[in-house]
């Protein structure tokens, strides 16, 4: 019988010796989707991606409060799948995020399936389509924006290094949390940052204003590894929890932030991620196109193949729309 698998699953091998391992080996041994689940996040770890391994583990543990996930891929169904999101919305958790957690499990289930744990035939996707809500942008006014740049923040403040991250992850054109604290000086060539992003690892390149220059002197010296010395090399070496310490510094950032929104009574709750929403609206007011703002942000326009016969934007071009949105939230601070 396991001659006859061998010739299904491994047509014109004639190979005696993998023919002789083959019968010899013994039977898999039929694997929960809990325990599958963990030896991938296990497997993450160990090739160093631990912001993958967080989000599975997170995932992992958001469904085993709704349901028991030491049971067999074939009991995973469509059913089970409407299910459970039905539980998760009603238990107040967003359909973004219930998108986040299934994406998830369908990787999972597809690495499952390639490793021939369960068959494609009880695959559940095929039919449920994970929903995704549309999100709204919250980008705050220039008038807003000017009054944040305007602040009157003391330098003994305990407000006052993140008011200064804030200007300059708007300078750095809406620059993540965790590519900002990571940014090191070797990053810097040319008055330019240079930089690959956490997330994507694609390049950027940034002329750096001199505001932005003023910025970074101020927190040259703190840290011999980072620019603005907000983590420290203990916590990077740890690889497996250093997601958790960005999260963490992240959040304690964005209370930051919404107490100085506070002071100047922003309409909006000021995030980081408002900045680059800004910036964006800003450039868009100043009459550039999608495309050209798309590639100041970083973002991949249209098709891939087509991408490749196109040329980019002249980099100078990108800085010079950089200058432009800075000067348009500087008007008011020149005039008064």
């Amino acid at each position: 019988t396991k001659i006859f698998e061998f010739e299904k699953k491994y047509l014109y091998n004639s190979n005696a010796q993998e023919l002789k391992d083959y019968i010899l080996s013994a039977p898999k041994m039929t694997s929960t989707v809990e325990v599958f689940w963990q030896e991938e996040i296990n497997l993450m770890q160990k090739a160093n991606r631990n912001g993958g391994a967080r989000t599975y583990m997170e995932t992992l543990v958001a469904l085993k409060k709704i349901r028991n996930m030491n049971v067999r891929f074939e009991q995973i169904d469509y059913r089970w799948l409407k299910e459970v999101e039905a539980e998760l919305i009603g238990n107040g958790v967003k359909i973004n995020s219930v998108g986040l957690y299934y994406r998830t499990l369908r990787a999972v289930y597809n690495k499952a399936i390639n490793t021939e744990v369960v068959s494609f035939d009880h695959y559940p996707f095929r039919r449920y389509k994970i929903r995704k809500e549309h999100t709204t942008p919250h980008p705050i006014s220039i008038e807003e924006l000017q009054s944040y740049f305007r602040l009157q923040i003391e330098k003994d403040s305990w407000l006052y290094d993140s008011w200064l991250m804030g200007k300059l992850m708007f300078m750095l054109i809406g620059i993540n949390f965790k590519d900002m604290v990571l940014m090191r000086e070797s990053d810097i060539k040319a008055m330019r940052l240079i930089y690959s992003r956490a997330k994507t690892h694609t390049i950027y390149s940034i002329k750096l204003l001199p505001e932005a220059l003023e910025i970074l002197e101020h927190f040259k010296g703190r840290d011999k590894n980072t620019l603005l010395g907000k983590v420290t090399a203990i916590e990077m070496e740890d690889k497996i929890r250093f997601p958790l310490v960005i999260k963490q510094k992240n959040k304690v950032f964005n209370k930051h932030l919404s107490e100085l929104g506070k002071i100047f009574e922003c309409k909006e709750k000021l995030r980081g991620y408002v900045f680059q929403y800004t910036w964006a609206n800003i450039a868009k007011q100043l009459g550039y196109s999608k495309d050209m703002i798309g590639e100041g942000l970083g973002h991949q326009q249209g098709n891939k193949v087509t991408e490749i016969y196109l040329q980019a934007f002249n980099p100078e071009l990108i800085d010079k729309m950089n200058e432009q949105i800075f000067d348009k939230v500087n008007e008011t601070k020149q005039i008064a």
